[in-house]
């Protein structure tokens, strides 16, 4: 289905974490884990994994901590999620699971549905980590469910 697993649930809550604290310097693991009540070892790995996808960028040491690697107004959501899940043959997918179902032959929820993903990949290209990080979250229409974002079991 559409919606966020836990891992990029937990990535985005991270990284608008970090960038609320843009110009503060490096944000520590942990800290980010006590804030936003995740486990610190899985968080850790995320973390790690948004390094790796040229998210974040990891300094070690005494000052050391995450920051973002370019500004928050240049990652969208789809950034994000598409490190942790495989979004784009999620927004093709059918609603009721066919793999027959296109265009030509649709499955019977296919004409409401087809709208529906394409506001979804409109939403997580064009909201940016900035704009969540400045946004009161209660005025953006998302359904409110695991921290006001989308969410689904992983």
């Amino acid at each position: 289905m559409l919606l966020y697993t836990k891992p990029s649930l937990y990535a985005i809550r991270a990284l608008i974490y970090i960038a609320e604290r843009k110009g503060i310097g490096s944000c520590l693991a942990r800290d980010i884990a006590e804030a936003e009540s995740m486990p610190r070892h899985y968080l850790s790995k995320i973390l790690k994994d948004l390094v790796g996808a040229k998210i974040l960028d990891s300094n070690m040491g005494p000052g050391g901590g995450f920051v973002l690697k370019r500004p928050a107004s240049k990652i969208s959501l789809i950034h994000v999620v598409q490190v942790f899940d495989d979004i784009h043959t999620d927004l093709k997918s059918c609603a009721i699971g066919w793999h027959r179902c296109t265009d030509e032959k649709p499955c019977s929820l296919h004409e409401k549905f087809k709208p529906l993903r394409e506001e979804i990949r409109d939403y997580l290209t064009n909201t940016t980590l900035d704009q969540l990080a400045t946004a009161d979250l209660s005025k953006i229409k998302v359904r409110e469910k695991a921290g006001g974002l989308p969410f689904r079991a992983s």
